[in-house]
């Protein structure tokens, strides 16, 4: 087997930098020795590595030569070692970086004990080197062994420092041997295409960000990512913040992506302004040179086969989707070739404990649950307020809607408008085959925990809009996630209920807030029950919902003052306060008497109980990370919240405004999940927990 994975590496290696070593089980003797001197190549993107399996890990690092428009490739070799002063040297080897890849490299190192910390660095032709790296393998597949990981996503370059990852370093050094973190889930939004965007104060102004060198926090060349060199400019940038390179140096990554690696919220190579199968492919190129990942050397895992590969070039130009199965996949050539040519889902073992089901959520999903048509535009990606989730519903649905006999119109604020996706298939976020494999590797894995690492969450977030005249206890305002695809939600959730299956947990991002809660069986059911919990964590340094909700309300005040005010107008410390952890949790009378009083105690009196009752914990005003950690007894997610990331806190790392913690312990097949509220340190989230 393991011969036919290096075969299978050694097709790859020629077009997409890949390569294969196997480590000595001896200790190698006459090792290079690296020398300190100066050197006409330099490493500026640090080194990193990433999906760590019993007997292998994967090994990135990128090499600049001091005249790069020259040299069309780097020799270099890489060091792998027991211990950190590298006197227990198990591999050495040679590798080549190309021009072509933009000297990025990715070895792909086997033959490794499991459960055990690795070290090791790259060396160039002047034998300088690199930082040294630090990684972990997995434990054997039969070991009972817990595993913590760090959930993070959702880092802006132009808003804000990466210092989460600082604390998360800084944290992890103090952390009890049984505690410190064995690998990073990153869930996406790795990168933003669109930069010029910018924190502001209390007063609306935007704060000048500098990076620790004292240079401006900008990326001036690329104010929006179009091509291959422009992708790869913003992934070399957003590495050059020292904290993310610290963080990468001492952890493996498990990646997956979410939309801003391509275009906000662009579906499979689509967008409502144009078809991007270029850009689909140039994206794709730059994750895979910069992001690393077992592609095609993932685990076969529960079902027996690795729907991942690596990178293949693909020719492609760009065409208007056409030609669409029966879950909205555009068989359109263009698009097919587009979206093949990288395939990043795929499953990751912890041991017995956890089974990791890494997803796609955006190559192989249609339009989400709202036609831009019914809003009289064709490029508009936000309402000014939420809408009935029963539109949603139907436009999900398509031509499946009303057992198929789908609505010639939908009503929007009372008016009768054209069901624009009557005749349309209904929408797949995952699509046919995906949804497949991973309703399989539910079924199939015999782990203790099964944790499906999502881009974007399954929890529904209802906005009580009943205050209008066609309002709702639970219209939808995030479509772009889960919300905006129902009837699959309900699908999987149902899929889980009817097939008892137990310890399915859902780890995601995407919401630039902290949430944690129950995903319904089916939301609008007579008797909805708990399927999975999910913990949400919030962004590394892209902008807190909080803020981002006021832009999209269009100036209407009913609905801003849902979202937020300014507690010096109520006699409380705080010129932008949440009122938005409120409205999602106990409904728009609590959140609207938050606003006019400041009064935590009369809000929480004006509280409406049917209002989510599957949300736990809202902060709509944080940035940070997450920490989870998978036990035999529970699933436990600390929600750490640092202040904001708009100046260099050096190497104290940012203050930690609040830890909140929450676990979920196992339940039985048949059994319902329960979520448990474990206590909490600093600063309250303003109204942000259900009790």
């Amino acid at each position: 087997m393991q011969q036919t994975r290096r075969e299978f590496l050694a097709l790859f290696s020629r077009t997409a930098g890949c390569f294969v070593a196997t480590a000595s089980v001896n200790a190698l003797v006459g090792c290079s020795i690296p020398r300190s001197g100066a050197s006409a190549y330099g490493f500026p993107q640090g080194v990193a590595s990433a999906d760590p399996q019993p007997d292998a890990v994967v090994l990135w690092t990128r090499v600049v030569p001091e005249a790069p428009d020259a040299e069309e490739s780097v020799a270099l070799r890489l060091q792998l070692a027991r211990d950190e002063e590298f006197s227990e040297v198990v591999l050495e080897d040679t590798f080549t970086a190309e021009r072509e890849l933009d000297y990025t490299v990715r070895c792909f190192v086997d033959g490794l004990e499991p459960a055990r910390t690795w070290y090791y660095r790259f060396i160039d032709p002047d034998d300088g080197t690199s930082r040294t790296g630090r990684t972990r393998t997995a434990p054997a597949p039969d070991a009972d062994a817990t595993l913590t990981a760090g959930l993070c996503s959702c880092q802006h370059y132009e808003e804000g420092l990466f210092s989460a990852y600082r604390r998360l370093v800084l944290d992890d050094a103090e952390a009890p041997a049984d505690r410190k973190i064995d690998l990073v889930i990153h869930t996406g939004d790795y990168i933003y295409e669109g930069n010029e965007r910018r924190q502001t104060d209390a007063d609306g102004q935007p704060i000048e960000i500098v990076n620790r060198d004292g240079s401006p926090r900008r990326v001036p060349d690329v104010p929006e990512a179009v091509t291959l060199d422009d992708y790869r400019e913003l992934y070399r940038t957003y590495l050059s913040d020292p904290d993310l390179q610290e963080a990468r140096a001492m952890f493996p990554f498990v990646h997956t992506w979410d939309d801003h690696e391509l275009f906000n919220d662009y579906w499979q190579s689509f967008h409502p302004s144009g078809p991007m199968q270029r850009r689909k492919v140039d994206a794709n190129q730059a994750w895979f040179e910069y992001i690393p990942a077992a592609l095609s050397f993932a685990q076969a895992g529960p079902t027996g086969t690795n729907p991942a590969r690596d990178f293949i070039p693909g020719e492609v130009e760009d065409m208007e989707p056409a030609d669409f199965d029966d879950d909205y996949l555009s068989h359109e050539p263009n698009n097919l070739a587009a979206i093949g040519t990288l395939a990043i889902h795929r499953t990751l073992r912890w041991g017995r404990m956890v089974e990791l089901i890494v997803v796609d959520g955006r190559s192989y999903r249609g339009p989400r649950g709202l036609d831009n048509a019914i809003l009289g535009s064709a490029t508009v990606a936000y309402t000014n307020a939420p809408l009935p989730a029963q539109l949603i519903e139907v436009q999900n649905a398509g031509r499946t809607a009303n057992g198929g006999n789908p609505p010639e119109t939908v009503e929007l604020n009372g008016e009768e408008l054209t069901n624009t996706r009557r005749d349309a298939p209904r929408s797949s976020l995952l699509g046919a085959a995906q949804k497949a494999w991973l309703k399989e590797s539910l079924t199939a894995s015999d782990a203790r925990w099964k944790a499906i690492c999502n881009d974007v969450p399954l929890l529904r977030f209802g906005f009580d809009m009943s205050f209008r005249e066609h309002g709702n206890l639970d219209d939808l305002w995030w479509t772009d996630s889960w919300d905006g695809y129902p009837v699959e939600r309900r699908e999987l959730m149902s899929f889980v209920r009817d097939n008892s299956l137990s310890n399915v947990v859902s780890l995601t991002g995407d919401r630039h807030a902290h949430f944690a809660g129950l995903v319904y069986d089916d939301f609008d059911g007579d008797a909805p029950t708990p399927a999975v919990p999910e913990f949400a964590g919030t962004a590394i340094s892209a902008g807190p919902r909080l803020k981002n909700q006021v832009a999209f309300s269009g100036g209407d005040p009913e609905v801003d003052r849902l979202i937020v005010f300014d507690g010096r107008d109520v006699g409380i410390e705080g010129a932008v306060l949440p009122a938005l952890n409120a409205w999602l949790l106990f409904g728009h009378e609590a959140a609207a008497t938050l606003s006019a009083t400041g009064d935590t105690d009369a809000a929480r009196g004006a509280a409406n109980p049917a209002v989510n009752p599957h949300l736990s914990y809202a902060d709509t005003d944080a940035l940070g990370y997450t920490v989870v950690r998978f036990t035999t007894e529970r699933a436990e997610a600390e929600f750490v919240t640092i202040e904001q990331p708009d100046r260099d806190y050096g190497d104290a790392g940012p203050p930690v405004r609040r830890r909140v913690r929450f676990s979920v312990p196992v339940w039985e097949p048949g059994d319902a999940p329960t979520l448990v509220a474990g206590g909490s340190e600093g600063e309250p989230p303003l109204m942000g927990f259900k009790v």
